[in-house]
Parts: structure tokens; sequence; C-alpha cells
């Protein structure tokens, strides 16, 4: 993003600070419930309960932790980072180049700053072992040893050449390297696998990326622009194969109905990344996209539907565990938030920029706060998840993201734009009856028709993580690892399903009633409910859940004879324990030996590192029961289950997630 477009953005970020009442570390109480209160842009339900957002040394420091971390991959004899044998050399080599070159040309002294391995990283990427020059098909290769060229590879070496190019001065880049950039931009963008009508998938993002890159070093500033808005046209023309209702995406816009298309947060978010050439694009001429109401409307389902307020992916998605959960995939899906976060034309309202600032800013922090509780890289993959394992140079790749993203936001100005916390915020898929909710205290989802794509989902709540991400309760998982109604062989969190009963929006402010639409059923909410059926044995169970800024509410009843009824509340981590409060306020241990529900004032589950207290409200025999690992729960705690004796019967909690 050029300088020219800093004083817009400065200017537009300190009125929504103003109208949001924007205070280091204040916190205010949200307001009352009621549907009605709400508006399209979160007007009265927005508030600002603590400023997480990271000023430019902020963004500075954050990429100095990081750097520190990986300066261990620099290899001397090499002249490079050397992660070892993989696919994510030239990534890791082109993120910490777009760190270093960043750096440099900000006069910065620091670890994210080393000006002799960001010239020995530019000789390298254009450089024979990476650099390919192929007639139909030149560009980057995703290492020495590896041939892949996907658009991955492409576009992020692509953008870390033309930092090293706009730092050429204070690099002291040689001559040669700067011509190499020069040419090697050049070809690729006028080669057939990148110029117009070229596209993978629907993923346009790319080669966004690529044209900004080109324009930024050779100056084919019109070639962007015209690109990008071909893209962009072509992208809404086709919106019914790139959407679901609600405005879930689809990842293969070639097979609707495939189980790849339930949804995909990471990879909407990734396409949603073009956003950080959009502004250059529009510099360059390119006049607003007659789409634009469509764009800002799946950017309020993006941020709604797929960010927690902790700054990590609300995840559920059509790929399954080949994607689910990966951290490498979290910094490439930050590359909206930051487009977002940057470019008031895409956004709502201008308080969804300093929300988008306000999660990216908090991810960041959230992810070295990780790396230095544990003192070491987090795993590749998140939560134990290991159904398809990732290597350890994943967790290098991801460390290298994020601090590369450090410096992304800073050059689109991001570091002078105060963020804002979002309120509790929402989205709602009508024909898969998909909710996602994330509020300050608390995240969480119901996914009740999952196409097959993965194997938990239900009429319950998937998962509960707290304000850090932490699991409160579960990440996924069936049977005695999840929220549920068990009654024989009725089960309202049923599993793996292509067709099952939807959620009905009882109340919401957007979304009751639909069925359909390509618009996005999003936004702030104060009291949001919803409800839904399943039969089966002769016995109808229903599930109705109300959510609000700090808790959940469920309810439960099964109607029909037959069948004893259990409720179960799951926990994380072997040494979860439970513990109820007594009427009398005296304490004891929850065991696998039943405890009458009228003795219990409350429940309280502690889960590896974090926990919820559970309310009941109804009669039942409280217990814990065995678990089993599952590949979408692998670290299981005992489940509370609470027996509510034969059938018909009904059942209330109140859920409070803890806070820390």
């Amino acid at each position: 993003m050029s300088r020219s477009r800093l004083p817009r953005i400065a200017a537009a970020c300190l009125a929504v600070a103003a109208l949001a009442g924007v205070a280091a570390h204040a916190a205010r109480r949200p307001p009352a419930s009621g549907a009605g209160a709400v508006t399209r842009d979160g007007a009265r339900a927005g508030t600002a309960t603590r400023d997480a957002s990271l000023d430019d040394a902020g963004y500075l420091a954050l990429a100095d932790r990081l750097g520190a971390r990986l300066a261990a991959l620099w290899n001397p004899r090499l002249r490079r980072y050397d992660p070892g044998p993989g696919a994510t050399t030239s990534q890791i080599n082109a993120d910490l180049l777009l760190v270093h070159a960043t750096a440099a040309r900000r006069g910065h002294r620091g670890p994210a700053r080393n000006d002799a391995r960001a010239r020995a990283a530019a000789r390298f990427l254009t450089g024979p072992r990476i650099w390919r020059e192929g007639r139909t098909r030149p560009g980057w290769r995703a290492s020495p040893d590896v041939g892949d060229m996907h658009p991955v590879f492409q576009a992020e070496v692509a953008e870390a050449l033309a930092a090293a190019y706009r730092a050429r001065g204070a690099l002291k880049l040689d001559a040669p390297t700067a011509h190499a950039i020069e040419r090697q931009l050049a070809r690729v963008i006028a080669s057939p696998a990148w110029r117009w009508p070229a596209l993978l998938l629907n993923q346009f993002n790319w080669y966004a990326t690529i044209a900004a890159a080109d324009a930024t070093v050779n100056g084919h500033a019109q070639a962007l622009a015209n690109g990008l808005r071909r893209h962009l046209d072509r992208f809404a023309a086709r919106a019914h194969d790139n959407f679901g209702p609600g405005l879930r995406f689809r990842y293969d816009p070639r097979w609707t109905r495939s189980a790849l298309n339930f949804d995909s947060a990471e990879y909407a978010n990734i396409v949603l990344g073009f956003s950080r050439s959009y502004g250059q694009a529009r510099e360059a001429g390119m006049r607003r996209p007659a789409s634009i109401g469509l764009l800002r409307e799946w950017v309020r389902r993006a941020l709604a539907g797929y960010w927690t307020h902790a700054g990590y992916l609300n995840w559920d998605t059509g790929l399954g565990y080949l994607r689910w959960h990966q951290r490498k995939k979290v910094g490439l899906a930050q590359g909206a938030l930051i487009g977002i976060a940057a470019e008031p034309e895409l956004q709502p309202s201008p308080r969804w920029g300093a929300w988008a600032k306000w999660m990216l800013d908090r991810g960041l922090r959230e992810y070295v706060a990780l790396v230095e509780r544990d003192d070491r890289l987090p795993a590749a993959l998140a939560y134990g998840v290991r159904s398809v394992p990732e290597p350890q140079r994943m967790a290098w790749l991801t460390a290298a993201r994020y601090a590369a993203n450090a410096m992304r936001a800073l050059d689109a100005g991001l570091g002078k734009a105060p963020g804002s916390e979002p309120p509790p915020l929402y989205s709602f898929d009508p024909d898969t009856g998909r909710l996602a909710v994330t509020t300050p205290a608390y995240n969480t989802a119901i996914v009740a028709a999952n196409g097959g794509a993965h194997p938990y989902g239900g009429l319950d709540l998937a998962r509960l993580f707290d304000a850090h991400q932490e699991v409160a309760a579960n990440i996924g998982g069936t049977l005695n690892n999840a929220f549920g109604l068990h009654v024989g062989s009725l089960r309202t969190q049923y599993g793996a399903r292509r067709a099952a009963p939807t959620l009905e929006l009882v109340r919401a402010p957007w979304g009751v009633g639909a069925k359909g639409g390509r618009r996005a059923y999003a936004g702030p909410f104060e009291d949001l409910r919803v409800r839904g059926s399943v039969v089966a044995g002769g016995l109808r169970a229903r599930v109705q859940y109300r959510f609000t800024a700090a808790a959940i509410e469920g309810r439960w009843s099964v109607s029909g004879s037959g069948g004893r009824a259990t409720v179960t509340f799951p926990s994380w981590g072997r040494a979860a324990t439970v513990t109820a409060t007594l009427r009398d306020g005296s304490r004891v241990a929850v065991t696998r030996r039943a405890l009458s529900l009228r003795r219990v004032r409350s429940l309280h589950v502690r889960s590896a590192r974090s926990g919820y207290t559970l309310v009941p409200r109804g009669e039942g025999r409280v217990r814990l029961i065995a678990t089993r690992r599952e590949g979408s729960q692998p670290l299981p705690g005992p489940t509370v289950a609470i027996s509510l004796g034969t059938a018909p019967a009904r059942f209330g909690a109140r859920i409070v997630v803890d806070r820390r």
C-alpha cells in the first residue's frame, strides 16, 4: 500500500476510536439483551472492553521476538534459512526476507533486521536452485529438492522479492540480484500460467499478489488494475458456484455438492486475502467493482463466521483433517484480516475494519504468548490433532508467517490504526444449519448438517473454547466426547451426516426464517436463540440454545417412551476434573459414583488449561464416564453424564466458560 492511502486509513480508524470509545485496558458492561438493539454494523452493541491493538513498535517487537527464535534456522554454509528436507524452504526464506527487508526499509534495529541474510536469501530465491526458467510456466520451486510450483510458493516468493526490491538501497542489494527480481517477476506475470484468464479453482488471491509484486517492481500498475477487476467481476458472476446460502465458501466451485464444499474457514480467508492488493489496484486506476455490495457482505460473513475474539479461526472445513487446525493455514488466513483492516472501501462500516485489526493483533499476540509460555514453537497442528501428521518444519513455517504478517500489517499502516474489540458476533448458514458464535468470553459453533465433511456434527455445541482459545470442553468429538442428549439410538449430536435436521434461528438480528440467499446472516448480537429436533426409534428430541455475551443456556427434551435419557458435557485433557458445589456450600469431587442433582448447586469442569461452570436446571443424577481418544477429540477428559431417567424427560443448564 502506498503512503498516500495511510492518512485516509488513519483518519477512518481514529473516527472509529471516537465512536467506539476505545481506551486502553478499559472494561465496559455489554448492553442489555434484546436483538432489536443491534444495528447492522453493531453501532449500539460494539463496545471496546480491552485494547489488544499493536502500534508500529509493537509489530516490530513481535517480529523481533519471532525472528530471534527463527535465527537458529540459518545455515551459514548454504547461505540460507534451512528447515531441512521438504516443501517449505522457499516459503521460509521468502517470509524472513520480507521481515528483514521491511525492517531495513524502516530503519529498524533488532533481530527482525539482518541485511546480510536478506541479501543472501534474495540471491537464493532468484538463483537456479529455486528459480525455474520454464517457457509456459516460469516460477519458483518449493525447495531445491522439491519441484512443486503451487501458487502459494509463487505468491510468497514474489511478495518477498518485491519487498527486497523496495528496500534495495537500505539492504545494499547488488545490481545483478535486483535485475533478476525485475526480470523474473516480469516473466511470471506475462506467462500463460499467470496472465488472464488463468485461475486455480476460485483462488484469485494468488494472481492478485503476483500482479501487485510486479507492479511494485516493474511499474505495470495497469496490469494489476485490469487483472484484479476482471477477477473480481468473474468471481461475483459465479457467486452461485462460489458461495452457498449465508455466503459459506465453496472450496471447489466445480462440484457444489462435494463434501469439500461444506465450507472452508481457511480457504475463504485465503481468497479474501486479495484485499491486501485491493488498495494498490484502486490507486492504479481500477474502478470500484460493481460487486462491492457482495464483497462487503462476504467480509461481514468472514469476520463474524470464521474468526474468534482470540484471533483464531472458528474452524469447520470441508477439507476435513487435511487442513483442520494446521497453524500454518492460520498464518495464510490472517492476510484477510490485514486487508479488511486496511481497506475502508471493503468494510461494511468502519467498525468492521477496527474489529479486523483487533482480531489480527490478538491472534499475533496469543501466538507469541504460546511460544514464550512453552519456550518453543508450537506444534504444526494445534490441539493434538494428528489424523494427517505435519512435520516439524511446518512449525517453522508457521512462525515465519506470523512474523511476516506483523510486518505486512506494519506496511499496511495498521500500526497507526487503533483497533476495537468486537461485540459478540454470530453467523448462520440456513441450508446446513451451521451457527458460529464468538464473544469476549467464549467461542463455539453448532454444525447441524456437515455434508459428510468431518465426523462431528449435530444440534448441540460442536466445541467450546475460552477467550484465549484454550479448550474449555472439546474441539469436536462424538458420542461421549460431545455435548448432547442420548436415548437409545437417538442422539442430538449424531456425527457425520450429509443431510440432517437443520438448526432454526428463533431470535437473531438477521436470518430468522431464512431458507437461502447469497447474503450474510451475520453480525453483532445480544440475545441469540436457536432450536432443532431429531427423530429416531420412535422418540423425538428437541434442543434449544440461548447465547449471550457471557453465558450459554441449553434445554433438552425427549418425547415418546422407552429408553433412559442422558445428557453429556465433555472435558479436555486426561487430568481434567469435575467438582460439585453443593447447596450447603461445600464442594465434593464428582466421580463415577452417581450424585443426586437435588444436592448440587453447580458443577465446575476443569479442563487442562480452561474449563466451565455448569448450573443444572432439572432433576437427575450426575456422574463421570470414561472416554476414548478420537480424531476430532484427541485429548479427551472424563465426561459429565447426567441421567434423567426414562423418557419422556427434560433438562436445562447454564454454561459459563472460565475467564482469566
